[in-house]
């Protein structure tokens, strides 16, 4: 289900009109021979070391650990987590991090999961794989289950469990697999439809459509300019989906079947044929045959794409709130960013669904580890929930997730101006943000298959050269025996 923009969120809002603020070579040992003791509930025990252990999880303070990080370089940049690891290790000096960073960091992961040797493996990774590896890799029990942190106390708020200081639905909507986490978020983030509100100002533009019929007069409006409506990367075809994920949720509740929409979405039912995600496709296919997606579109990556807005050659980019991050030393003085969502009612006022991710910044460990490394690894995924941490991901593009972030109003006037505009349309637009995770996991040939399929079809459907409902019905066909075979 969906959720209003509430408890943090309603709380920055009175703070931002109080104050006007408006605003993505390893090398080293294996740590210790000598395993860290932990009590029943998996929370670190104190050892017998001559009580020279820190008292906030009983580890010791002068066994020397070091931690490798396989780092995924993406749109939030580095800085937050070198960040992380100075503060980490300023507290715990006894702790030190080799990290390996790369955009590409999932193709050198897969080649160590490959390899099999688990003391050459990363400590612990940015959840980056190629394909279905990663969920597979969970499934065999090759990560640490990490559940066990949502029952610790965070270390700024002695006294409350993570599970209680994190935002509404965090653990409905983190990922997880058979029910268990093997990662714990430390951030979110919205998807959506990104511009210039300097351009659109100065072109006289409807920032805000209320309806399906004024954002589509909108497009028409803009493509007659000679500018691009909406602009996506072809090569990662599937950013596409960041401006109408929400849409079939949003559809079935102007229906009145949103909780049996839900239901069977969440369980991946009818994943293609239901009536509100073919609807989805029918109007991005009627969009693509009225011209309003990029000429050549395939060959453009996410930054080319993104490139166009901030060229003004497009219009609204489908991207993510990191994308200010991801962009800024390319982005021109004067550009501001501004945010809306796709609405796909007819009716005025009607609720108008934003996707709203959790996970940003998401680390996993790996299983085969010595005990001692593990258990300065679930540390370290704690003291990433700690608000000041909190505070400088938020100058990178990294949404908070905890609830209490708002109180202090020098932690929301370090947020970008990107997840800012998310949160200023969602309060100004009935905006009711949602997430589009899922409660399974499909590894089967034929599901992976059927995703092909849909994948593949995207840019054409965007050109207005192939209808995606017969598509839409060859891959149903293929999830329905997928799921079959699971009863």
């Amino acid at each position: 289900m969906g959720y209003s923009a509430k408890s943090w969120t309603a709380k920055l809002f009175i703070v931002l009109l109080a104050f006007a603020v408006l605003v993505g070579c390893s090398s080293g040992g294996k740590g210790t021979s000598t395993p860290a003791p932990t009590s029943g509930t998996g929370t670190p025990a104190p050892s017998d070391a001559g009580g020279d252990v820190y008292p906030e999880n009983g580890l010791s303070k002068t066994e020397k650990v070091k931690i490798k990080w396989g780092y995924w370089e993406n749109g939030y940049g580095r800085a937050w987590a070198d960040n992380a690891v100075a503060k980490f290790t300023e507290k715990y000096p006894n702790v030190s991090f080799e990290m390996t960073s790369s955009p590409v960091i999932r193709d050198l992961i897969g080649t160590k999961m490959a390899a099999k040797n688990d003391e050459d493996m990363f400590d612990i990774i940015s959840p980056s794989f190629n394909g279905d590896e990663g969920t597979i890799a969970q499934q065999a029990g090759l990560f640490e289950d990490l559940s066990d942190l949502w029952e610790r106390e965070v270390p700024d708020a002695p006294g409350k469990k993570l599970k209680d200081v994190v935002l509404d639905n965090t653990m409905e909507y983190a990922a997880k697999v058979d029910g268990k986490f093997y990662q714990i978020p430390m951030g979110a983030y919205s998807l959506g439809l990104f511009y210039d509100k300097a351009f659109f100002k100065e072109k006289g533009w409807n920032t805000a459509p209320k309806t399906y019929s004024e954002f589509m007069a909108l497009m028409e409006t803009i493509k007659a300019d000679g500018i691009i409506p909406i602009t996506y990367p072809g090569v990662y075809a599937t950013y596409l989906y960041f401006g109408f994920t929400m849409k079939p949720f949003e559809l079935a509740e102007h229906q009145g079947n949103l909780e049996a929409f839900t239901k069977d979405f969440r369980a991946g039912i009818n994943m293609y044929s239901a009536p509100e995600y073919k609807e989805m496709w029918s109007r991005i296919y009627d969009m693509g045959k009225k011209g309003y997606f990029p000429p050549g579109v395939a060959a453009l990556n996410h930054t080319q794409s993104q490139m166009q807005i901030l060229q003004h050659k497009a219009a609204l980019a489908a991207t993510g709130d990191w994308v200010e991050n991801e962009m800024i030393d390319s982005t021109p003085d004067g550009f501001q960013w501004g945010f809306m969502a796709i609405p796909f009612s007819e009716k005025a006022g009607d609720p108008i669904w934003v996707e709203n991710g959790i996970g940003s910044g998401s680390l996993m460990i790996w299983k085969n580890k010595p005990d001692l490394v593990k258990a300065w690894a679930k540390e370290f995924n704690l003291f990433l929930m700690t608000n000041d941490i909190q505070a400088v991901n938020g100058e990178n593009g990294i949404a908070p997730i905890r609830k209490d972030f708002a109180d202090n109003a020098e932690n929301v006037a370090k947020l970008q101006q990107a997840p800012q505009a998310v949160l200023e349309y969602v309060k100004n637009n009935n905006g009711k943000f949602g997430s589009g995770v899922r409660d399974v996991v499909f590894s089967e040939p034929d599901a992976a298959k059927a995703t092909k399929m849909i994948t593949e079809m995207i840019v054409e459907v965007t050109a207005g050269k192939k209808d995606p409902l017969p598509v839409l019905e060859e891959a149903d066909k293929l999830m329905k025996k997928v799921i079959e075979a699971k009863k």
